[in-house]
């Protein structure tokens, strides 16, 4: 497969979560896409993980590449929401910040997120930072995966 189609398809996390955030107020087609898309979303992320490992690229050069897009994504996100007032937040970059994470199955590692917050049962800023980093953790870690497994072949 071609470096360029590779490094495109790196975007696919960025426009299966618009789909959900735009599908999800949906009836019953919503949530059901909610549920299925971020794990086929894991399923293809492994996938992507062993068509780098088929490339001359390295283990570190691959792991960046792919890793870049959520890294944008939560530096984006950062910037943001940490470093902006509701009033200086542009409302297109805060969405397209978090697009990123929803296209990861949140509803299996979001209760993760909340060990973050200084009180129990309470969701506040830290646990979104936290679902965000975990998203991208989460992707890397199935991306080495599939990397893994397409070397040994």
């Amino acid at each position: 497969m071609k470096k360029t189609k590779l490094v495109l398809l790196t975007l696919v996390p960025i426009v299966i979560g618009w789909l959900i955030n735009r599908l999800i107020m949906t009836p019953i087609i919503g949530m059901l896409l909610f549920y299925v898309l971020p794990l086929g979303v894991m399923i293809f992320w492994f996938w992507l993980g062993k068509q780098y490992a088929k490339t001359d690229w390295s283990f570190l050069v691959s792991i960046i590449i792919s890793s870049t897009t959520g890294l944008i994504s939560l530096a984006l996100y950062v910037w943001q929401f940490l470093f902006e007032t509701d009033e200086t937040r542009d409302i297109f970059i805060a969405g397209l910040s978090q697009m990123y994470s929803a296209a990861t199955p949140i509803y299996l590692f979001g209760w993760l997120a909340n060990l973050f917050e200084a009180q129990p049962n309470y969701i506040g800023r830290a646990t979104f930072l936290a679902v965000q980093v975990i998203s991208v953790v989460i992707l890397l870690a199935v991306f080495i995966s599939g990397y893994i497994k397409g070397k040994k072949r």
